[in-house]
């Protein structure tokens, strides 16, 4: 039985995980500078984060397939202890070597308990218990925090906290996933397991391609913002902007997006998200920049709920923890990487504007595929 406090464990855990990443995303960098990494290993630090997000996911959920739900809830809470150790660790060393396994094994713990919760809460709220967004939403506001808490405490000195903080988030994680109360189906014997549909596939490659498409909005949009005179703290709103849409919508309409046909939901999206990417690149007039913002609630909120509930509907029952793994891996994982690069090299050579543009007409490819879901319904399975 669902009960108030399992709810408010995965409210936790959401909290607690993405207050780790707006801790990650913008201070991880400051912190390897201070202790004397170059650039080049800064990013192949990163890149090892980047790289478990496509590797670990698939694989723990393709292991954990046919495993009993006793099974996953002690490997989410292992693993996130595990994740908490090596954040912890990080402390403890410079040597490269040394630090590049610790970075690359809590990249592996950390990437690997998001899709197994996910799954979790899509779970609870087809019991209509809770609604998945209204959960997944206290990530957002962790995020919130965490960003505007660091850019004041993680100044100076104070940066060498950073493991210390970071472990505290995940030993949150432990308490929190202690709590979870788990849903799935019993273990089966099976000689083969049961093989993803086409329409599952055309949903992963949707996913990709709009992950790859925020890849300059990821990697560059501070930079950009900044190149057109805008301060820390101003670009800090322009963030915070977005993720207020974000909460927003995840808050009032997620119910009504995870009933949407999913043709209309992701075909919108990619139009708005197009838009969006273009408008940036078009101006950076201030009162245009915040309606562009706004739009994050499409191109990622509306976006994300639809897909996580379309994820465990196109998977076989036996093959749900594998179905959100691979979700993770082609999106957070191989799109976000391959974008960031990609823009990366497109922005050294021809400016921030072009990396905008392009990424504008790469979330337009994303369309054609839609049409793969379009004669699904609320009740298809796989």
């Amino acid at each position: 039985m669902v009960t108030h406090q399992s709810l408010n464990k995965i409210r936790l855990f959401y909290a607690a995980y993405f207050a780790a990443m707006g801790l990650i995303l913008p201070f991880f960098p400051l912190y390897l500078d201070d202790i004397g990494f170059d650039v080049a290993v800064i990013g192949l630090m990163t890149g090892l984060i980047a790289l478990a997000k496509v590797i670990a996911p698939p694989l723990i959920g393709h292991m954990l397939d046919g495993r009993s739900a006793a099974t996953t809830h002690r490997f989410i809470i292992i693993a996130s202890a595990l994740a908490a150790l090596t954040a912890f660790l990080l402390g403890l060393s410079e040597h490269v070597v040394i630090f590049a396994i610790i970075v690359l094994l809590f990249g592996i713990f950390w990437a690997t308990v998001l899709p197994l919760t996910d799954g979790l809460s899509i779970s609870v709220s087809e019991t209509n218990a809770a609604d998945y967004g209204r959960l997944r939403v206290w990530g957002s506001i962790g995020f919130v925090i965490t960003t505007l808490a660091g850019g004041a405490w993680m100044v100076g000195d104070y940066i060498q906290s950073f493991p210390i903080v970071l472990g505290l988030l995940m030993l949150i994680l432990v308490f929190a996933s202690i709590g979870f109360r788990m849903f799935k189906p019993e273990a089966q014997e099976t000689l083969e397991p049961a093989k993803f549909s086409t329409t599952f596939y055309a949903l992963l490659a949707i996913a990709f391609i709009m992950q790859v498409s925020h890849g300059a909005y990821y990697g560059f949009f501070s930079l950009y913002l900044a190149d057109a005179g805008y301060s820390g703290t101003q670009i800090g709103i322009y963030w915070v902007i977005g993720v207020i849409a974000e909460i927003i919508l995840m808050w009032r309409w997620s119910k009504q997006l995870q009933r949407a046909a999913p043709t209309l939901v992701f075909t919108l999206c990619l139009l708005l998200a197009s838009l969006r990417w273009a408008g940036i690149g078009i101006t950076t007039d201030p009162v245009l920049l915040t309606l562009l913002q706004l739009l994050h609630a499409a191109s990622f909120a509306a976006f994300h709920v639809t897909a996580i509930a379309w994820v465990k509907r196109l998977s076989p029952d036996s093959r749900h923890a594998a179905a959100q793994g691979l979700f993770s891996a082609a999106g957070f994982g191989l799109g976000s990487t391959i974008g960031i690069m990609g823009c990366g090299l497109i922005a050294s050579a021809f400016g921030y504007t072009t990396a905008f543009y392009i990424c504008a007409g790469i979330a337009l490819l994303g369309i054609p595929l839609c049409l793969f879901l379009r004669n699904i319904n609320h009740k298809s399975e796989a």
